[in-house]
């Protein structure tokens, strides 16, 4: 996947300038959509989770050129890095429902961008256990305040559409220490994003 994205990143870079570097002047609504690694970095995660993955979509709207309002949502999962003894594997996970604001930089067909994200985050603890064959699963599950901070660039590669690439900080401000996980206070996890941005009538 790593590599798909690199290809596709790199080939726009060098086909862009036969591409549009504009989009047309009615097109206002935008939809998103991105596939993530992400790392844990708080000191709550990276003792109990491991390297993640996930994806998101969002809907926005442009109010000018440069600035635009989107809902976002998503899915991302953490395996558990030391499973205790008895358990067979198990999972963090969290989906973000969060209204997000975006300004982007310039008007050429890379544009760099900030944006800032503000909601609440689902969280599912999960452990799985073997017992004579058969296997059971403890799930818990929470909702806490999320925000997400986040830099990036777009790069047009047609009137239409455009390849972005986004880091972001995830604030999980989630309480419970579920299945023996400590509280966060946030919990941080930098997602590493890369997608497609489609410019919609």
């Amino acid at each position: 996947m790593e590599k798909t994205l690199v290809l596709v990143f790199l080939a726009a870079l060098t086909f862009s300038p036969l591409w549009a570097d504009e989009l047309g002047p009615k097109q206002q609504w935008i939809e998103r959509v991105e596939g993530t690694l992400a790392f844990p970095e708080s000191n709550d995660t990276t003792s109990a989770l491991n390297m993640g993955f996930g994806g998101g979509l969002s809907l926005g709207y442009r109010l000018d050129d440069h600035f635009s309002i989107s809902i976002a949502s998503g899915y991302y999962q953490y395996d558990w890095k030391n499973v205790s003894p008895g358990y067979t594997g198990g999972y963090l996970s969290y989906v973000p429902l969060e209204s997000v604001f975006i300004y982007h930089f310039g008007d050429g067909p890379f544009r760099p961008y900030v944006s800032y994200g503000i909601g609440a985050a689902f969280n599912t603890y999960s452990l799985s256990s073997s017992t004579q064959g058969n296997t059971l699963q403890t799930t818990v599950y929470e909702t806490s305040f999320f925000m997400s901070p986040a830099i990036g660039f777009l790069q047009i590669i047609s009137p239409q559409a455009a390849i972005f690439v986004e880091g972001r900080a995830d604030m999980d401000y989630r309480s419970n220490g579920a299945l023996g996980m400590s509280s966060g206070t946030p919990s941080i996890f930098i997602p590493i994003q890369a997608g497609l941005t489609f410019f919609l009538i």
